[in-house]
């Protein structure tokens, strides 16, 4: 059986819920506020009627 000591699993623990996951949550709100950006810029070229192509 595989056993961790007290140590080993608290610093696995901080590392994961105050390292990786508030890292992910950043990528993933960048992510969609980049699309948001997108989105408007796509939204008011659309209004002005500028078309892409």
């Amino acid at each position: 059986m595989i056993a961790m000591s007290d140590v080993s699993a608290t610093i696995g623990l901080v590392a994961v819920f105050f390292v990786a996951f508030p890292a992910l949550a950043h990528v993933l709100i960048g992510f969609a506020v980049a699309q948001g950006l997108g989105e408007r810029q796509a939204n008011e070229k659309f209004a002005a009627g500028i078309d892409d192509e």
